[in-house]
């Protein structure tokens, strides 16, 4: 038995290590493979213990006992699986439909053998090294049912039951290790996290930890007091050190041997002691954890709050199919809700940045995620062998209580947030992009001059174009596009920003040279480089013919689909090449007197081709059917104009691939160019400014995070 006083010592580890996160900060980060490795021990003995476990007790049981056991736990997790969907539906409600979005995509064909390779256990080898519980699970109860029919099993089941045991005992010695093991994940985490659950995403937290938390500590043992010789305050205070245990660790297989004791002993002062009861409780746990991991079914509550954040739409057969995708991708350990949340999101058509999304908000669900299960486990490891040996306690009143809380509850909670979601959940507007600026540190050693007046009014420049032109001259100029999001663009501010002006700023500042912005013409790029007004163009410019044979060219430096850009309510009109070249009187709109308006004439020769000065233009043009652009840049745009979005159509041919443009007897200083960007992509530069200018994510916090050393006790001495 675990000591008594292990729990307090545990609570103990998971204060001093929080403190000691809030005092030193990111230096606690040094302790984290320490706790890495505490958790990797607990993980360590669970399949052995979870295999053994079934194998023994299903293969003891006769067949006939094998069929009771299923006739008395079926319905119960059906019922707890109708209970943990209609609560999250019932959460579900407090989001608000969501806006318009962003950029559409075809769907991806998601294969049904993904789901398959989870449940069928082709390799139990490869399941175990990729944590397909379900299959691993499936491959015991086999098992286990082909041992019931075989005469000779006594000394093999003596081996497996040797194997559970070994594995129960180091899961004992690694548990008393938890105080220091939990001191370290503790310390580490609280380092290291940052601060940054804010605004809707704060909602979804709430929301999962109140659905969670309810359930596992209120409704469910309220439930299992109607069915078992048990009132509430005894189920919590018997599981108490499971969940303490499993919550500090942030794994629920950690408590599972505690649960079976509980289970062990309150069947047993029902009057059943004997080896069949063993059986059936090690057989039943077994079981709970891979059907009965009610915190990783909360997956669904994500799927729909990210449907809801990244603007994607779920019609009804999507929604009628989530809880049971959910079952088959979610079920057993914590982390095989990281892989269904990918495979949900792929099969959803939801963006990359998803399980990103997923991964983060971990931090905090994980813990409302352990106790329901945890509590799950419990639900299940004492109401089955009550039913299983006919002697539960049927209280029906206890019942409809837990069943009114619940409702009074979840729907007190529901209504609040809806009432705020127009506040919680404020649509998106031109801030996603306009709020966006140059990193202070890029620009901050680079003497910059912008021109408003083109550079075809400006004097040509003096010398050869060459890198040593440049260096003597101390001055790089550089020809940019106006209004070419995420590239080149005024944010905000009235700065001018972009993708491509930050490169521009960190060629500058390699050269050790000033550096000169003049916008041009779209129409006399060509003519202001070869009249040598212009050293370089770096302006989301694309690769064609005409430009290969009169200029210099770099090497691309990024690429991106052709795209449309249409009013939502039309979007998915768009969503195949075929379709909208067949279409009869459309009007597409691009660029003046740029590569993508003459790419729109070869695409679409049937549809007629409109000029826009700039793409803004096209919100105030409604005879304009849809824009085309690349989709990296109608993303951009789309994020800025409520209403309108981009659609990555399929069968588009090949993507857009940019370039920086030179003079055309600027050979040595384009390879010098070349050479350069490479270095940018090897430096991790080039992924930077994707991260930020293109997939709109946040900058890395220039000062280290927030600690009572640095901040507080060091300045007061």
């Amino acid at each position: 038995m675990l000591a008594a006083s292990l729990p307090a010592w545990v609570l103990a580890g998971a204060v001093f290590g929080i403190l000691a996160g809030l005092i030193f900060g990111e230096r606690m980060a040094v302790l984290q493979p320490a706790g890495v490795v505490y958790a990797m021990l607990l993980e360590s003995v669970v399949y052995p213990y979870i295999l053994s476990s079934l194998i023994v007790g299903l293969g003891s049981l006769a067949p006939a006992r094998t069929w009771q056991l299923i006739r008395a736990s079926w319905v119960l997790y059906l019922f707890l699986w109708i209970v943990v969907f209609t609560v999250i539906q019932a959460l579900a409600q407090a989001f608000p439909s969501p806006a318009p979005p962003i950029e559409i995509k075809p769907s991806v064909q998601v294969s049904v053998m993904d789901l398959v390779r989870t449940l069928v256990p082709e390799n139990l080898t490869a399941a175990l090294s990729q944590n397909l519980v379900p299959a691993i699970v499936v491959f015991a109860v086999m098992f286990g049912a082909a041992v019931q029919t075989v005469q000779s099993k006594t000394s093999f089941l003596e081996v497996v039951e040797t194997i559970r045991l070994a594995s129960l005992r180091i899961w004992q010695w690694v548990v008393y290790l938890a105080p220091v093991g939990v001191f370290a994940l503790f310390a580490s985490t609280a380092g290291t996290i940052e601060p940054r659950m804010a605004g809707s995403l704060a909602v979804y937290l709430a929301l999962f930890l109140l659905g969670t938390v309810l359930l596992a500590f209120v409704l469910l043992p309220l439930a299992l007091s109607a069915i078992a010789p048990v009132n509430w305050r005894e189920i919590l205070a018997d599981l108490r050190p499971a969940f303490v245990l499993a919550l500090v660790t942030t794994l629920p297989t950690s408590a599972l041997p505690l649960i079976q004791r509980i289970s062990e002993h309150r069947i047993a002062a029902a009057g059943h002691a004997d080896d069949e009861a063993k059986d059936v409780t090690r057989a039943t746990i077994s079981l709970a954890y891979v059907f009965a991991s009610l915190g990783n079914y909360f997956v669904a509550l994500f799927i729909i709050y990210a449907a809801q954040h990244f603007r994607v739409s779920l019609d009804w057969v999507q929604q009628l199919m989530l809880p049971p995708i959910t079952l088959l991708s979610s079920s057993g350990a914590p982390s095989t809700t990281i892989s269904g949340a990918g495979f949900m999101a792929q099969w959803l058509g939801l963006p990359s940045a998803t399980v990103p999304l997923y991964v983060e908000a971990m931090t905090v669900t994980r813990y409302g995620q352990v106790a329901l299960s945890v509590s799950a486990y419990a639900f299940i490891g004492v109401a089955v062998p009550f039913i299983y040996f006919r002697c539960a306690s049927w209280r029906p009143l206890r019942a409809m209580t837990a069943i009114a809380l619940g409702v009074v509850l979840f729907a007190g909670a529901v209504s609040i947030v809806r009432a705020l979601s127009n506040r919680l959940f404020s649509p998106d507007s031109n801030a996603a992009i306009l709020d966006r600026s140059l990193d202070p540190d890029l620009i901050r050693d680079v003497q910059a001059v912008v021109y408003t007046t083109n550079a075809e009014e400006l004097p040509p420049l003096a010398g050869p174009a060459t890198l040593d032109g440049i260096r003597d001259r101390g001055l790089l100029r550089v020809g940019y596009g106006r209004d070419v999001v995420p590239f080149d663009y005024e944010n905000a501010a009235g700065n001018l920003v972009g993708f491509d002006i930050s490169y521009a700023y960190r060629l500058a500042h390699d050269l050790h040279v000033k550096l000169e912005l003049a916008p041009f013409n779209w129409g006399q790029a060509q003519h202001d480089l070869i009249e040598r007004r212009l050293d370089i163009v770096m302006a989301g410019m694309y690769v064609t013919e005409q430009r290969l044979e009169n200029l210099q060219a770099t090497n691309p430096y990024f690429e991106s689909p052709v795209a449309f850009i249409t009013h939502s309510n039309r979007a998915r009109h768009f969503l195949t090449y075929d379709e909208v070249a067949r279409a009869r009187n459309l009007k597409l709109g691009a660029l003046r007197d740029s590569a993508i308006y003459r790419l729109a004439q070869h695409l679409f020769p049937k549809a007629q081709i409109a000029s826009l000065e700039t793409y803004d233009e096209f919100a105030n043009r409604p005879d304009v059917d849809a824009a085309l652009w690349s989709v990296d840049q109608a993303r951009a745009w789309a994020s800025g104009h409520p209403g309108y979005t981009a659609v990555a159509a399929s069968g588009m041919g090949a993507p857009l691939m940019f370039a920086y443009f030179l003079p055309p007897d600027a050979t040595t200083l384009t390879l010098y160019l070349n050479a350069w960007l490479a270095l940018q992509t090897n430096n991790g530069f080039r992924d930077a400014q994707i991260a930020y200018w293109i997939d709109g994510k946040q900058r890395a916090p220039e000062a280290p995070r927030w600690n009572l050393l640095d901040n507080v006790l060091i300045p007061a001495l």
